[in-house]
Order: structure tokens, then C-alpha cells, then sequence
């Protein structure tokens, strides 16, 4: 059995026990984005309410300004928070405030995670974009959704990157992993670590469905989120933004599947993947 094998196995009966006992430790949501995303949910919201906890707040009130003067609002800087929350809508909102409590998992005090997190952040906004433009080529009723879901696919990743540096670190020089090594742990032990953060989260359950499993389509829900953030994974890597090495028969196939699942003709797909860098580039901004 090779180091990451061993270390997988290793990583994998971690994971299993600290779930199974309750004792894995997930970042917390936070409070501001909590309390503000509770109040989201009552489709008769006070929006003054809500503009009224987000001033109590600068990180957070910085950011709602920032996200209602990007160039999907024509570049206008909005004046205020009223005006910036009416701009964004309860939907684009509560999207924000989730990326904003993600964006923070992504960021580690060691160096290395924190270089190695910034490549599959970078992808993860790849996959939310793509998946947030065929789901509005779609017509789809649940775009804020997928981008959420695409945003949110490798989530457990930094959690599990800090777990296993630990494991690292407690087997000092028997584990001195390759980048590759490295990787390889990380993207086989994930999935249940993102699943419990979503769920711990209280997010959507198409958002849990699609960090669940981005290999697999879901035949029962053949247009839904998680099926659109599975397709858009795969294109994205397909097109150079990939946060480590993948099969590219794999990539392919899903590629093909997806299309025909989704029902997009290949010339549209191969217009999306031509403009994915110049979206992304929005995308990473409003991010």
C-alpha cells in the first residue's frame, strides 16, 4: 500500500469516527450571516431589519455594498445599505452571505494550505459562474441555488487539508508528502466532511446533493442543481480550471452525459466554456 493509500485509509477512519461521535469540528456560520439569512427565509422579510443588523456589522455591511456596486449592477456604487439590499434582492443576498462565510473557510493561517486552498477557491467560483449561466440559459427557477451549489461543491477541502496537515505533522518525516500526495488525500476524503459543514449550515438540499457526489448524475432530477453543478465541474476542468490533476476520459464523459441531460447543444456549451476566463474574472471580483 503506497503513503497515500495508507494516509487515505488513515484520513477516512478520522473522519468516520470523529462524524459518528459527533466530534468533528466545522466552522462556524457567522452570527451576523445567520441571524441575517434566518430572517431571509420569512418571504414577508423586513428588509429594514435586515439592512438594520447588517449596519450593526462593518465586514459584513462592506461587503453588501460591495457585491450591489459590481458590473452586474451597471458599476454604480449603491449610496447606501438600503439602497444596496434593494439593489441585490433577498436571493442574491443570502448567496452573498454564504460566500462570504465560504470564502473565510478557504483562508488558513499556513502558508501551504493557504496557496494550495486559493487554486481550488479559484476553481470552485469557476464551477458557481458556469453553473449560474447554463442554469439561467435553462430558464431554470433555482439559479441563485447553483451558483451556490458550484460555489460550495469542495467545501470540506480546507477542513480537510488542516486535519490531515495534522496527521502530517503528529508522523513527521514517515509522511512528507508530493503536491500530488497531497492532493490525492484531500480530494478522496472530503465529500462527508461537506456534506456535515452543509448540513451544519442548514443549506438547501439540492447544495448538499451536489457536494455529496460531483461524479455521478442523478437520473430522479435530470435538470436540477446538483446535476447542473456535476456538468459545470467537469467543463471547467475540461477548460483549464482544475485545482489538481483529474481523468480526462472521465471529464469527457460527463461532459457528454451532462449535455445530453441537460439538454444543451454543443456549440452553446463550447460558447460558454470560450468566455468562462473574462466571467470568472467578474466572478472572483464580486467574490
Amino acid at each position: 500500500m503506497s503513503t497515500t493509500e495508507k494516509l487515505t485509509a488513515e484520513m477516512e477512519r478520522i473522519i468516520r469516527a470523529r462524524i459518528e461521535a459527533d466530534r468533528l469540528v466545522l466552522p462556524a456560520f457567522p452570527a451576523t450571516a445567520t441571524r441575517c439569512v434566518a430572517m431571509l427565509k420569512d418571504p414577508n422579510v423586513n428588509t429594514k431589519k435586515v439592512v438594520a443588523l447588517l449596519e450593526a456589522d462593518p465586514v459584513f455591511a462592506a461587503l453588501t455594498l460591495r457585491a450591489a456596486s459590481t458590473a452586474n449592477f451597471g458599476g454604480q456604487a449603491a449610496g447606501s445599505l438600503d439602497t444596496a439590499v434593494s439593489r441585490l434582492g433577498i436571493n442574491a443576498l443570502r448567496t452573498m452571505l454564504v460566500q462570504a462565510a465560504a470564502r473565510s473557510i478557504f483562508e488558513c493561517s499556513d502558508r501551504a494550505i493557504n496557496q494550495r486552498m486559493a487554486q481550488v477557491w479559484t476553481h470552485s467560483v469557476g464551477v458557481a459562474v458556469m453553473a449560474r449561466d447554463i442554469a439561467a440559459l435553462m430558464q431554470a427557477t433555482e439559479v441563485e441555488t447553483c451558483y451556490m451549489a458550484g460555489l460550495l461543491h469542495d467545501v470540506g477541502k480546507p477542513v480537510v487539508a488542516v486535519m490531515l496537515a495534522e496527521v502530517e505533522r503528529s508522523l513527521g518525516k514517515k509522511a512528507q508528502l508530493t503536491v500530488e500526495q497531497w492532493s490525492g488525500v484531500v480530494d478522496a476524503c472530503h465529500r462527508p466532511v461537506g456534506v456535515a459543514l452543509a448540513e451544519k449550515w442548514n443549506l438547501a438540499p439540492a447544495v448538499v446533493a451536489a457536494i455529496r457526489d460531483c461524479n455521478e448524475y442523478e437520473p430522479g432530477d435530470r435538470k436540477g442543481p446538483a446535476n447542473i453543478v456535476r456538468f459545470s465541474n467537469a467543463l471547467v476542468k475540461k477548460h483549464g480550471l482544475a485545482a489538481g490533476a483529474y481523468d480526462a476520459e472521465d471529464v469527457s464523459a460527463l461532459i457528454m452525459i451532462g449535455r445530453s441531460m441537460l439538454g444543451l447543444e454543443e456549440e452553446v456549451v463550447g460558447r460558454l466554456a470560450a468566455g468562462m476566463k473574462t466571467r470568472l474574472e467578474s466572478g472572483l471580483a464580486a467574490a
